[in-house]
């Protein structure tokens, strides 16, 4: 029973970060109209879908962001939370979407991606745009019914000390929930696996340290520390079992409809094929990989629901 979904609306990015390759996708005939969003989340397969994540790309480049947001809010009967993913580039856009989403959900988070200091930020990012980040964030104190958290991603330049108490006290001003995971590669996502992502085992004692310190009431960032301090995740593996719930309780959606168990997943089946009844399975040939956000999250929530 799918509980959970990760839809990116877009592969368009105005960013162009040194940790991926979306925002050189050239082709975005693919994406979805609303009409084809509302057929597919229509179906029977997202019945019980409690929440949605909407990312890109850069979702908010989407002129028609507040009709898909109406339709998949009309078609879910279930959908109470919504998440949205930004890099804070359109600050106008953003916060009349923002006012218009939390009208509508019991609760929206916005997510907004900073990577460190203004300096470390419009590197890695590269534009600049720390500036609109923090736009972004004093504009949001004004919506009721609306959440901020601020997500970084670690990579060799910004996995230190400095960056993470950056960001943590700029989270801490704006009354915002705080998250990170290590840069990671994917051939069907960030379609970066020529890149080098790998940071040093000094610098991630120093990830896990400032977990410990920081965030030992986050459940995720635990994980994490896991998953740094040993190279596993009890999680999603468990002697030797693969417990991973991709494609059972959550899912990815392309821009073009194609439905993954994951963003990392190379199983994939189309709208046409989920029409016949196909389910999506995570096969013995893909353990998971990772330990980010769009999984693990999803995880702890059903984890919660059994006990």
């Amino acid at each position: 029973m799918v509980n959970n979904v990760s839809f990116s609306v877009t592969n368009r990015c105005n960013s162009h970060c040194t940790m991926c390759n979306i925002w050189k996708e050239k082709s975005f005939y693919g994406e979805m109209s609303v009409a084809e969003i509302e057929k597919l989340f229509s179906h029977q397969c997202f019945a019980q879908v409690d929440t949605i994540s909407l990312t890109g790309g850069e979702p908010f480049l989407r002129n028609d962001l507040i009709d898909i947001i109406q339709v998949l809010k009309g078609c879910m009967p279930k959908l109470q939370r919504l998440f949205l993913n930004t890099n804070a580039t359109r600050p106008d856009v953003i916060n009349r979407i923002c006012v218009y989403a939390a009208k509508m959900f019991e609760q929206v988070i916005l997510s907004v991606s900073i990577e460190g200091t203004k300096e470390t930020h419009n590197k890695l990012r590269g534009i600049d745009n720390y500036d609109c980040v923090i736009d972004v964030l004093g504009r949001m104190a004004h919506i009721p019914n609306l959440n901020l958290s601020l997500s970084m991603t670690l990579s060799r330049e910004n996995a230190n000390m400095q960056n993470l108490q950056h960001v943590y006290d700029i989270a801490h001003k704006n009354n915002a929930m705080f998250s990170f995971r290590l840069a990671d590669k994917s051939s069907t996502y960030y379609k970066n696996m020529d890149m080098d992502l790998s940071v040093p085992v000094k610098q991630k004692q120093e990830v896990s340290r400032f977990i410990a310190t920081h965030c030992g009431d986050n459940e995720f960032l635990m994980c994490l520390k896991q998953f740094i301090d040993t190279g596993h995740l009890d999680l999603l593996m468990q002697n030797g079992e693969n417990k991973c719930l991709a494609g059972k309780t959550f899912v990815f959606v392309h821009p073009n409809g194609v439905i993954s168990p994951c963003l990392y997943s190379t199983q994939q089946i189309t709208p046409e094929q989920l029409l016949t009844g196909q389910s999506i399975v995570v096969g013995e040939q893909e353990p998971c990989p990772c330990c980010t956000d769009c999984a693990i999250y999803p995880m702890l929530e059903a984890r919660k629901r059994t006990r």
